[in-house]
């Protein structure tokens, strides 16, 4: 089972399939840092580049030797299957992110991708408004070049806590019908949080993306259920979470994530983030449970 095609909100049980993987040597083709240790790297990895898809991720083996020992997971934030050049967009906060960040041209690196579940694509053009928090811009921009692609409406709304967090417009798609920006401090755009002014974009939209912090996915869920309470029918929404990856295909099972059952009715069965996700339903986990475990190794 994939996740290129329309599915029902809690259609969620099956895997992702590792037959699509790659394991393919790369070579660094440079590192573009941006504000706040953020950066985008990218590289020349055409087999993994051709099988890419937004909301997927790839493991990278940062170093030949033993440490960091494991892979690193990072979301696709661009693919590009003709050119064979793959970029990922992440902050340098421990071992492995930190190590890709003084990465210099000509350098290589093995890819392990495409993995995980990723979103769901519509199947007739409509309306798309995408949330992102900080660095949950990572996998936007590959899905907003995938919804243009299609003639999908794109509404990106970016929300960080201040400017220097904010991803760069100048790197998004050209088309995007809408462009929201909101800092908490007020150093770019309006003032407020991701969320702020959601309902009033509700009306003709067809589908809802989300990528940030548990926390915040976890608040835009209760928002979501709230107004799903009063409206009665909403777009649905798939968010991508985080949790803490060593192998990244269900071997090693430390990404755990709790589920509810299939009626949304009582706490169910834990699932894998890098099998079951990383992209799902966003009624279909159970926040309060997901918030007590940590996010990522770094």
């Amino acid at each position: 089972m994939t996740a290129d095609s329309d599915r029902g909100p809690l259609d969620l049980v099956g895997e992702s399939d590792l037959s699509c993987a790659r394991d393919e040597m790369a070579t660094c083709l440079g590192v573009d840092p941006h504000e706040s240790d953020l950066f985008e790297i990218r590289f020349n990895s055409p087999q993994v580049a051709a099988a890419a898809k937004p909301g997927k991720f790839a493991q990278i083996l940062v170093s030949d030797g033993q440490v960091p020992l494991l892979r690193r997971p990072f979301s696709f934030s661009r693919a590009d299957p003709a050119s064979g050049v793959v970029a990922f967009y992440l902050r340098a906060v421990g071992e492995g992110s930190g190590r890709l960040r003084r990465f210099e041209p000509g350098a290589r690196a093995r890819i392990l991708g495409p993995l995980g579940r990723g979103f769901t694509l519509p199947s007739a053009p409509g309306r798309s408004v995408l949330l992102a928090g900080g660095l949950g811009a990572a996998p936007f921009p590959l899905l907003i070049e995938r919804l243009l692609a299609q003639g999908e409406e794109v509404v990106w709304i970016n929300g960080a806590r201040d400017r220097a967090e904010i991803y760069p417009e100048r790197l998004l798609p050209s088309g995007i019908a809408q462009v929201v920006i909101r800092t908490e401090d007020g150093s770019l755009g309006e003032q407020g949080l991701v969320t702020d002014g959601l309902i009033e974009r509700l009306p003709g939209t067809q589908r809802l993306y989300a990528c940030g912090p548990n926390a915040m996915l976890a608040a835009l869920a209760k928002l979501w259920r709230e107004l799903q309470a009063q409206e009665g029918t909403l777009p649905p929404l798939e968010v991508s979470i985080e949790a803490p990856m060593g192998c990244g295909f269900g071997t090693c099972l430390g990404c755990a994530i709790p589920l509810w059952d299939r009626e949304g009715q009582q706490p169910g069965p834990y699932g894998l983030c890098c099998r079951q996700g990383p992209v799902l339903s966003a009624e279909q986990l159970d926040w309060g449970r997901l918030l007590q475990q940590p996010a990522h190794l770094g």
